[in-house]
């Protein structure tokens, strides 16, 4: 579409506008169409300052206008087609884009029409977050499913924290998931073993002279520590601790985290810990208070009707996307062929008929 002058110079009034109320500079403008302006910012602008209020740049050219680039160049596009009001999980859809990553976490799709994904293993802990009916759970559901799909049970191990008892359930009996607590004090004990696997790991790279599980001879599984609503647990210190930790050192040792919460909160995610969650997601936030806390400002323009609508921040790169909508009963007929039969031993889970994969390489007393 060719523009006219009236058309070009209110566009670029437009930019000039945004760049304005979001670092106070007036940009060069390289060039204008339709679907994309290129501009650059002056010397000592803070590129960090303009990406984090990209929703300035949406609340004038649009909701799913994108803002992308680095140091002193951005990009600004204007889609030309809406994002899809909703996207039905297929595994199919994700399973050639998933296949070389070590940890496949699906997000959505973009503007462009791109599947969105990343590898842990190589951005590790995220932070999902968004209110109800935002498509927080849905969005987890396809997480964990496509994780159990695509990986054996000796590659990646799942510890599952559901203190709400109501997301989770559908991954009992799963090879590939060694706990779902829905008690804090079950969830605890699960999280001191996983403390000492922390030690443990980090005495075998010592020992082996590397720096990543992935250049040991042995090969040991990626566990993945995944907990819903974890703004329960924030008067849980020793909890908080060891999730601090497994956030700090995790990355190396292939210990890494999924945190989820309706409404962020600053209490729980203060200092460290909101530093070391490399990738952020959150559908719809009630204000922009929450949104910043989230560290996605703009969610709090999402709208209430825009279920799975999401923005992700990827490598400083703040994107509107659709996550995946996967409901409960279909997730469990998709893992049903994987359940396994499991009974009581001694108030202790044991499965019948199938070899045990120990989660942890932590060594036995008397193997000490």
């Amino acid at each position: 579409m060719t523009l006219t002058i009236i058309q070009r110079m209110s566009l670029r009034r437009k930019l000039v506008k945004a760049v304005r109320l979001a670092v106070a500079v007036d940009p060069k403008i390289y060039y204008v169409s339709n679907t994309k302006l290129v501009f650059a910012v002056p010397h000592g602008t803070d590129p960090t300052k303009l990406l984090a209020n990209a929703y300035i740049f949406r609340q004038i050219f649009g909701s799913e206008a994108e803002l992308d680039g680095d140091l002193k160049r951005f990009d600004l596009t204007i889609p030309a087609r809406p994002l899809p009001a909703k996207l039905m999980y297929s595994f199919e859809d994700w399973q050639d884009v998933c296949s070389d990553a070590s940890i496949p976490v699906i997000c959505g799709v973009d503007t462009l029409g791109k599947l969105i994904t990343f590898d842990m293993s190589e951005r590790p802990h995220a932070l999902i977050s968004g209110e109800t009916g935002a498509g927080k759970s849905s969005l987890l559901r396809a997480i964990l499913t496509t994780i159990i799909l695509s990986k054996k049970p000796d590659q990646v191990r799942l510890l599952l924290g559901d203190l709400k008892r109501s997301e989770f359930g559908l991954f009992r009996n799963i090879p590939h998931v060694d706990s779902v607590c829905v008690e804090k004090t079950d969830l605890a004990r699960e999280l001191n073993e996983i403390d000492r696997e922390l030690d443990h790991r980090g005495r075998l790279l010592d020992d082996a002279g590397v720096t990543h599980i992935s250049e040991l001879d042995t090969p040991l599984p990626y566990i993945v520590v995944c907990i819903d609503e974890v703004a329960l647990l924030k008067r849980e210190k020793r909890i908080m601790a060891i999730i601090e930790r497994i956030s700090a050192v995790g990355r190396s040792l292939g210990v890494l985290l999924i945190l989820s919460m309706q409404r962020p909160d600053a209490k729980t995610l203060d200092g460290a810990l909101k530093n070391n969650l490399t990738v952020r997601i959150s559908g719809r936030q009630s204000n922009l208070t929450n949104a910043n806390v989230a560290g996605l400002p703009g969610a709090e323009l999402i709208k209430q009707s825009e279920s799975g609508r999401m923005i992700i921040a990827l490598e400083g790169v703040y994107k509107r996307i659709q996550a995946p909508w996967l409901a409960y009963k279909d997730a469990r007929i998709l893992l049903d062929h994987l359940r396994i039969e499991r009974r009581r031993d001694d108030d202790k889970t044991a499965q019948i008929g199938v070899e045990e994969i120990p989660l942890f390489g932590v060594l036995n007393d008397d193997q000490a």
